[in-house]
């Protein structure tokens, strides 16, 4: 499997940052390249089990997800299911995690993502455009997100 991960720490407590972090409908604000996101399942609440459905910078593109852990204030996790993005059809498995540690000043996020091939020619394929990609992209996924908390935190 192949995973990249960054960290960020914030002035803030846990509990804001996974507040802004779990406010799915708002992602587009600060994921790249993706202009919704809906919950689908339990309800419409986010939660365990529940499925998010990311729609990408064109409207007929679309990645869906399901998150399979959900420790309040602390980690979240979500795995690939399906998507129509062509570069996608390489992956066989791969996941988004957001994981919270509070320390004195505030908490540090850690964003990790990893993505797995279908056999020799999947792992190279996923090494190939996946890797570089969330190399590009993680690093910016973290600054926009940090934007996106300093936006929130300032809001009335």
């Amino acid at each position: 499997m192949t995973s990249y991960y960054l960290s960020q720490a914030y002035d803030a407590p846990s509990a804001f940052i996974w507040s802004v972090l779990t406010d799915f409908p708002r992602w587009p604000e600060w994921f790249p390249r993706m202009t919704e996101m809906r919950v689908e399942g339990n309800g419409g609440a986010p939660g365990r089990g529940a499925a998010l459905l990311a729609v990408g910078a064109f409207p007929d593109e679309w990645t869906r997800w399901h998150i399979a852990t959900w420790n309040e204030p602390a980690l979240l996790i979500c795995e690939y299911v399906d998507s129509n993005v062509p570069v996608s059809h390489g992956i066989q498995t791969a996941y988004l995690q957001f994981e919270l540690f509070d320390d004195p000043d505030g908490c540090t996020l850690e964003v990790e993502i990893g993505a797995e091939g279908g056999g020799i020619v999947g792992d190279f394929f996923v090494g190939m455009t996946f890797g570089s990609g969330a190399r590009r992209m993680l690093p910016q996924l973290v600054d926009a997100f940090s934007d996106h908390v300093v936006r929130r935190a300032r809001a009335p």
